[in-house]
């Protein structure tokens, strides 16, 4: 037999409800997490657009150079641009009038993912027509990591349907 769970009751939208304990502290968890939430966005909002303004008035300050500082009575401002180049795939059109150069300045990078079949591969007992499935697998962890990233965590009001 299952221990009995404590009980007690919450009022959430004016409705009173019997629920496990746990689930109060759930519901006040969520209820604080959302309000945060609603005040972070718009605080981010509002530090979005100032940084906007500082970034045009540095912008037009900016003489060529990659940093710029605005300075106020107290406090300053340090913006730093940041570029980067696209290369376009017919580059290799100058490689031979570049010479030596070419190589010095450019270099094709290749980046390998896993694809959704890859991951039923590895976590499924689906060999996908492949023998000795668990050798193969073995072969590929020599050669790939699993990286966990950060958990999404969503919290918002429940729809009613």
């Amino acid at each position: 037999m299952k221990p009995v769970k404590k009980t007690t009751k919450i009022q959430v939208q004016g409705k009173r409800h019997v629920v496990v304990a746990e689930d109060v502290k759930i519901e006040k968890l969520i209820q604080k997490g959302i309000g945060i939430k609603t005040k972070m966005d718009g605080l981010k909002k509002d530090l979005e657009a100032i940084q906007g303004e500082i970034t045009e008035i540095a912008r037009k300050r900016r003489e060529g150079t990659t940093t710029v500082t605005l300075e106020g009575v107290s406090l300053q401002s340090t913006i730093t641009f940041r570029e980067s180049f696209k290369v376009s795939e017919d580059i290799v059109e100058i490689q031979q009038p570049l010479g030596p150069l070419f190589d010095r300045f450019f270099e094709k990078e290749t980046e390998y993912k896993g694809t959704k079949d890859f991951k039923k591969f590895m976590e499924s007992t689906h060999a996908l027509g492949i023998e000795n499935a668990e050798e193969v697998k073995e072969q590929i962890m020599a050669y790939v990591a699993v990286k966990e990233t950060k958990p999404s965590v969503k919290m918002e009001e429940k729809k009613d349907d």
